[in-house]
């Protein structure tokens, strides 16, 4: 089955989201850690609430993934569509290669074209992390960052095996 996954952080990136999906008219979208009411949004764009997957649990790029592998994986994903901005997509596929390390196709999917270098100085830590959560089950994480935006999570959440937060 086709996942279309809307990484949180930009509520418009569900237009690109919504127009991909009316493209793959079998995917579901998976919305993870979005603000807002994410149904609504996606019914205004025509898209069908019975087609989307809310997790809100994540609060970084790392946890957008390894907080849905395990959910993605369980309805059987066969190809995955992540939609992101254009100056996070580098940093998005190798997140994405780490964590699911080519069981299935990814495809990284603009939302539009602007460029913040600065996402790149994120990368090669990021993916560390993610593959240290791949092999390991550890997910080391920023508690400043996490307590920030994510402050109801909770690590009985089932993510990984260990979690250490710095």
């Amino acid at each position: 089955m086709n996942f279309i996954l809307h990484l949180g952080g930009n509520l418009q990136r569900g237009h690109t989201a919504a127009d991909l999906a009316k493209w793959l008219p079998d995917a579901k979208i998976v919305v993870s850690s979005e603000d807002g009411d994410i149904v609504a949004f996606y019914q205004q764009q025509g898209i069908d609430k019975s087609r989307l997957i809310i997790d809100n649990t994540a609060w970084d790029t790392v946890t957008n993934f390894t907080h849905t592998y395990k959910l993605l994986k369980s309805l059987n994903c066969s190809r995955l569509f992540v939609v992101t901005d254009f100056f996070h997509c580098y940093r998005a596929s190798t997140i994405a290669f780490a964590v699911w390390g080519g069981r299935v196709p990814l495809y990284v999917v603009p939302h539009e074209k602007s460029l913040r270098p600065s996402d790149e100085s994120y990368t090669c830590s990021d993916f560390f992390r993610a593959l240290a959560w791949r092999l390991f089950g550890l997910l080391v994480f920023s508690k400043k960052v996490r307590k920030e935006r994510q402050p109801n999570y909770t690590a009985n959440d089932g993510h990984a095996r260990w979690e250490i937060g710095f």
